[in-house]
């Protein structure tokens, strides 16, 4: 064979074997790419990136994510009159276990001048109670919740049904961001919102501007909320004995009258 020959097949040969190796990656390795792009854009039952179809699929997949799981949640209200000064504000924790009993809710009010009022609720099935600390009194009272759920503190199907846009953020804890306007949602007024929803659906946490009338007066609202599935459960407040022994002492007084 002459030798120019002998080169040129060499150099075939070498061309063959790179474009037979550049083709490794044509070769199924196992891993579907188009699988993977549809779970990446594959959406919540009841919801598209156009908006909600379905309020119900969605409100199911809230209390599904919950149940049997422990969850914390954290409220804070600010409400002001049409000079803008704050004339309340609200702020409000929740720890439940599971089945929402026990359950530890504690509220403080304060207001423009007036004196703070803070609730500490105990929600068991033994005895409920409340203590309640104004003007640096502090009373216990029983209370007849049993048992909570991981409500929000707006109607959340309401809001689902007035979502007019939707966001999708993969990779992110809080994946889908519904906005909405409404011209009534619970007890607010001409209420703007933006609701976070975690991969499973939960409500991870809403914000609100709206309004509402008090005493005669219009007031803006300003609402922050957030939810989340946590392994702490609550712990017995330390005045728990000392207020069930109040209102014990209480009941028996009452009863020998």
């Amino acid at each position: 064979m002459p030798d120019s020959t002998r080169v040129h097949t060499v150099t075939l040969l070498v061309v063959l074997v790179v474009m037979t190796a550049g083709c490794g990656g044509l070769v199924d390795d196992g891993t579907d790419s188009t699988a993977n792009d549809a779970n990446e854009s594959e959406l919540l039952p009841g919801l598209t990136e156009e908006g909600v179809t379905d309020s119900y699929l969605l409100l199911s997949a809230h209390y599904d994510a919950f149940d049997h799981e422990s969850y914390r949640s954290s409220r804070e209200t600010v409400v002001r009159d049409e000079a803008g000064t704050v004339v309340e504000r609200e702020t409000q924790t929740v720890v439940a276990a599971p089945t929402g009993s026990p359950a530890r809710v504690e509220r403080t009010v304060s207001g423009n001048g007036t004196e703070t009022v803070i609730d500490d609720h105990w929600i068991d099935t033994e005895l409920p109670i409340v203590r309640t600390t104004e003007s640096g009194t502090v009373t216990y009272t029983a209370d007849s919740t049993r048992s909570i759920e991981p409500a929000p503190p707006i109607p959340l199907e309401e809001a689902y049904d007035a979502v007019e846009t939707v966001t999708v953020e993969n990779g992110s804890d809080e994946r889908y961001r519904l906005e909405g306007h409404t011209d009534r949602l619970g007890r607010y007024e001409n209420v703007s919102f933006t609701l976070a929803l975690a991969e499973d659906g939960h409500l991870a946490g809403y914000t609100l501007e709206g309004e509402l009338t008090a005493d005669g007066d219009r007031r803006f609202v300003t609402e922050e909320f957030t939810q989340e599935i946590t392994a702490v459960e609550p712990s017995e407040p330390a005045w728990l004995e000392e207020g069930r022994d109040e209102i014990e002492e209480r009941v028996n007084s009452s009863t020998t009258d």
